[in-house]
């Protein structure tokens, strides 16, 4: 390969991965929007359940944003007359999906365990994970969510294990709702507050 091609092919993979980012931030902050509503929902619907009835309200939120990513994916894929099982989408799969069925795996050992707790900071450590997983091609505001997450998981766990004094005396360190709604409802919200108005911003100033 010449210098030429060299540099063409270089242009090319940093083309790509720009137009990536711009539909990942474009998806990103509807969806943290409708999930963070949904977790505060799901915070409200399982405060004071335990075990697999309290899981199971989390899950059915979890399924419902799944599918409005899916469809807002399929609608951005259909406006730029692009298959939608591209080759985007199957990085972002291949580089989540290790953490997102440790984290999910390991929280439902916990759930069975009724320690809600420390379910909720596992699944709120691993998704930071994924998040930071797919960083190459996700725009810079979604790394700062991962690192996020990943901290307030790690924090919330020493509290639970007991770990660090100050923060298992925290009242949320022990309600698994609470925590969930903090990270999932909170962490998201901001999030995408602050994607969609930077959006709304940079289309009336185009």
């Amino acid at each position: 390969m010449t210098t030429r091609e060299e540099a063409a092919e270089q242009l090319r993979v940093i083309r790509t991965m720009m137009e990536r980012a711009t539909i990942f931030r474009a998806l990103s902050g509807e969806t943290a929007l409708i999930g963070g509503a949904a977790a505060l929902a799901a915070a409200w619907l399982s405060e004071g359940r335990q075990g697999w009835a309290w899981a199971g309200w989390w899950l059915f939120g979890a399924a419902m944003v799944l599918l409005f990513n899916a469809w807002q994916i399929f609608r951005a894929s259909s406006s730029h007359a692009k298959p939608f099982w591209n080759t985007g989408l199957k990085l972002a799969i291949r580089g989540a999906l290790p953490s997102i069925v440790a984290g999910g795996f390991l929280g439902l050992l916990f759930v069975r365990a009724k320690n809600e707790p420390a379910a909720a900071c596992l699944w709120s450590l691993h998704y930071g994970l994924a998040l930071l997983a797919i960083r190459e091609f996700a725009p810079r505001s979604m790394v700062w969510l991962g690192w996020a997450f990943v901290i307030f998981g790690v924090t919330g766990l020493a509290g639970v294990a007991q770990v660090v004094e100050s923060i298992a005396g925290l009242a949320p360190i022990k309600n698994g709702s609470r925590l969930m709604a903090i990270a999932f409802g909170g962490f998201h919200l901001i999030y995408g507050a602050v994607i969609v108005t930077t959006k709304g911003r940079e289309e009336s100033e185009a």
